[in-house]
Order: C-alpha cells, then sequence, then structure tokens
C-alpha cells in the first residue's frame, strides 16, 4: 500500500470512529461542515483537500494531527481530581498515572 492510500484509510478510520464515539453519523458531519454528505464520502476514499480536512477537525473538534495518527492501543481520558486529561497512547496513560 503506497503511504497516501494508508493516510488515507487512516484518515477515514479515524473520522468515522470519532463519529462513533460522538453519536454522530457521517450525514451529521457533512451537515456540521456545510457540505454535501457526497463530498464527505469523496473526500474520505481519498480525494481530501487540506481545506475539507481542516473542516473535518473543526467539526469534530480534534487536531488535524489526530486525524493521522493510526489508532493506539489505547485512548481516552481520564479525571484526576477535579481536572480532566486526555491520553493517545499507553505510555501518557502511565505519565498520567504517576502525576
Amino acid at each position: 500500500m503506497h503511504i497516501y492510500s494508508e493516510c488515507m484509510k487512516i484518515l477515514a478510520d479515524n473520522v468515522k470512529r470519532i463519529c462513533r464515539e460522538q453519536g454522530k453519523q457521517l450525514k451529521d458531519l457533512a451537515a456540521d461542515m456545510g457540505i454535501d454528505p457526497a463530498s464527505l464520502t469523496r473526500a474520505l476514499n481519498g480525494n481530501a483537500r487540506l481545506d475539507t480536512i481542516e473542516k473535518i477537525a473543526t467539526a469534530l473538534g480534534v487536531s488535524m494531527k489526530s486525524l493521522f495518527e493510526p489508532l493506539n492501543d489505547v485512548e481516552g481520558y481520564i479525571r484526576i481530581g477535579e481536572r480532566v486529561f486526555q491520553f493517545n497512547s499507553k505510555q501518557e496513560l502511565l505519565n498520567l498515572i504517576d502525576l
């Protein structure tokens, strides 16, 4: 698989996963972005422009970088006392636990 194809697959997988986590369907995401659902589908199938990726990230409330990060074995949020922390790897979680 080419690097570009792999990146686009990671993008699509992450967008779909984040939508599931947020209780959204792709058509809801498209509406939040102000685009046609077919345009979002084309973008997720490997035809994404930079401005579209930026709109996806904004609509989902995540960073553009996080849309291209391969899924780690552990990710989520943890509340320690009054503060909530996000972690994206086992190491980040362990670092938070050691606070």
